[in-house]
């Protein structure tokens, strides 16, 4: 199970995750964090700066920070957002040398830091408003103003934005597409369902965009969702092809009754085997299509906080580990004794698989320009059917 962003600060600062936000705040963190557990700190950020409600501010990169790892097997540098990097501490990415952190503690920047040190509290961040936290010779307040993030040295007023490139969905079209029957494997959703996922594959989207992600620089990439969930993926993961994994029939209801928790479509493609290899090659797929017709629009619960619906585009991330699908940790052990309930050392790729996709970061960005601001219009991109590809050896038009 993955801890969600507001309790990981939460608990890098001390508190148990059912913390709850100050009596007297007045302003509501907004999309980026509704549906968490806590939301005490961020809620206490925007009753001290409400004008960052909704902006890139308004998310856990502003006090926690990421890391720079090794893939063990290829040599190759890659990156972890500061999400990816707080759940390595009880997640550990097996494949990948470098200092992942020891605790929560360790995940927190400069900024996270003086604001634990400085009380913890909205009077806190004022105290600590004029002060230079990551020392890029802007203060805290002043970067804070201009939506730059005052606890990373890298981001600082004035700076050029990444070099970037935006799609249309008429260009996503005219690209290579590829088509690919995948295990969608979830671990607390109602249930594993398999698909038929069409689209262009990540790798020929960077080739488009004029990146190489076969040179020794490239380190992978971070795919953006419109509320500001991101996610990253090693170089190995774009450049090839993986294994699509064994087919597994018979898993629905309709064969298992009220132990069913698998979803098929219908008609199944040709050529499954149950038991067999599934055919096929399942590329790392920014997807346009479903079992052969579009996705359902992505929008925003406002009640949970949650996305609903896949389109119109979403990332397909194929098993790394490909295996049998199983039931999700939230139902628990089921008097089904059938070897199908929840196993944690399963790849469960549901979580990797960002629904409504605005954004992929080539990492590593070229230094001295600023990150993308996804979370200012990123619902824009998902409207007008494109995605944006930025940062390192994008060709802007």
């Amino acid at each position: 199970m993955k801890t969600k962003p507001a309790v990981l600060l939460a608990l890098a600062l001390g508190l148990a995750p059912t913390g709850a936000g100050p009596a007297a705040a007045q302003t509501v963190s907004s999309r980026g964090y509704k549906g968490h557990e806590s939301d005490r700190d961020i809620t206490a950020f925007v009753n001290a700066y409400p004008r960052t409600v909704g902006t890139r501010l308004d998310d856990c990169q502003t006090c926690h920070r990421g890391g720079v790892f090794t893939e063990t097997r290829s040599g190759r540098t890659t990156t972890k957002n500061p999400c990816d990097y707080c759940h390595l501490v009880q997640h550990p990415a097996p494949g990948l040398a470098g200092p992942a952190p020891a605790d929560f503690h360790a995940t927190l920047n400069a900024y996270g830091l003086a604001y634990l040190a400085a009380g913890r509290s909205v009077a806190a961040l004022r105290r600590i408003d004029r002060l230079d936290s990551d020392g890029d010779g802007a203060r805290n307040g002043v970067e804070i103003a201009a939506l730059r993030y005052p606890g990373d040295s890298t981001s600082r007023p004035g700076q050029p934005s990444a070099p970037a490139r935006t799609f249309t969905a008429a260009e996503l079209r005219a690209l290579p597409q590829r088509t690919e029957f995948v295990l969608v494997n979830a671990s607390r959703q109602g249930g594993d369902f398999y698909a038929t996922y069409s689209g262009v594959s990540v790798r020929d989207l960077l080739t488009a965009a004029g990146v190489d992600p076969d040179a020794p620089g490239f380190g992978g990439v971070t795919v953006v969702a419109p509320d500001g969930y991101v996610t990253d993926f090693t170089a190995r993961q774009v450049a090839a092809a993986a294994a699509p994994g064994t087919f597994f029939a018979g898993l629905d209801s309709a064969t298992l009754g009220a132990c069913g928790f698998v979803r098929y479509p219908r008609p199944l493609p040709a050529g499954l085997v149950p038991g067999a290899p599934i055919p096929g090659e399942a590329w790392l797929l920014l997807a346009s299509g479903r079992d052969g017709g579009a996705m359902d629009v992505t929008t925003l619960d406002p009640a949970t906080g949650r996305l609903e619906g896949e389109g119109p585009f979403r990332l397909v991330v194929p098993p790394a580990a490909p295996g049998a699908p199983d039931r999700g940790s939230s139902l628990g052990r089921t008097a089904c004794n059938d070897g199908w309930d929840y196993d944690a050392a399963k790849d469960h790729n549901a979580g990797g698989m960002v629904r409504g996709v605005v954004a992929v970061r080539v990492n590593p960005l070229p230094a001295g320009v600023e990150d993308f601001d996804t979370r200012n219009g990123g619902w824009a991109f998902v409207a007008n059917g494109s995605v944006v590809v930025y940062g390192a050896g994008v060709r802007a038009r």
